[in-house]
């Protein structure tokens, strides 16, 4: 397999693990390089010192780096490689516990009612691909880098890659810090995407399909509220083209 693509793949498989895009990159410098203190890590991979620490603290915390104190400095090594299989297959076996009773809820009447509260990272990418499934246009409002880094560049690409597939069109509103990702999204097909101004930023995101309403919030973990209400949709649609016409195309 060539280099670049099986950096690929492995950001892929680390982003599904719930590894955000600087953490890959602080692990992966650290697979490479070994031994090295934060500021070793920032210089090579240009990310600020304050970010890597944070990197760094979440990856001790899943148990995928060592720490050693060594001439009063905080040495880091990524731990051995097969601690990645060691932590998929504790999932695995996670899961299979919980198993008979997701079956025993399964079999059981459905629950009526219109609002559900999911959370976690494959209930974001869950429900963006069930949009898909609606084969109606999507409208996505509240964006930002967080949000981009939240359900991971791989994931993105091939939910992109679906929809433009399927003909699906796509109208974004993103934080103005995310320009770039702007830029980037007015050049796909069936896609166009503007900016809001500062001062609108936020942590939270909309999407709406149809009669389904989506709210990612990005806080720790994230959560996932889905709406489906026709009237509450229509709701969100108005208000979304209110501020589709207060933001810039950023071209």
């Amino acid at each position: 397999m060539e280099i670049i693509g099986f950096e690929t793949k492995i950001t892929e498989i680390l982003e599904s693990l719930g590894f955000n895009k600087n953490e890959i990159i602080v692990y992966l410098d650290l697979v490479r390089h070994k031994d090295s203190t934060a500021l070793d890590i920032s210089k090579r991979t240009k990310i600020h010192r304050t970010n890597v620490y944070d990197s760094l603290r979440s990856l001790l915390e899943k148990g995928f780096l060592s720490e050693i104190i060594k001439e009063n400095k905080k040495i880091f090594n990524a731990t051995a490689l097969e601690k990645i299989k060691d932590f998929i297959e504790q999932k695995s076996q996670e899961f299979e516990l919980i198993l008979p009773q997701l079956r025993e809820i399964s079999n059981t009447n459905e629950v009526k009612g219109e609002i559900s509260i999911s959370e976690g990272i494959f209930a974001l990418r869950n429900a963006a691909f069930d949009m898909l499934k609606l084969d109606k246009p999507i409208i996505v409002y509240g964006a930002s880098n967080e949000t981009v880094n939240s359900f991971g560049e791989g994931f993105l690409r091939e939910f992109h890659k679906e929809r433009i597939k399927k003909k699906i069109t796509m109208k974004h509103i993103y934080n103005k810090s995310a320009i770039e990702r702007v830029r980037f999204l007015n050049k796909q097909k069936y896609t166009e995407a503007r900016c809001l101004p500062e001062k609108y930023d936020t942590n939270a995101c909309t999407t709406v399909c149809g009669d389904t309403v989506l709210l990612y919030i990005f806080g720790k973990p994230i959560v996932v509220i889905k709406i489906k209400s026709q009237e509450v949709a229509k709701a969100y649609e108005g208000y979304f083209e209110i501020m589709w016409k207060s933001a810039q195309q950023c071209e």
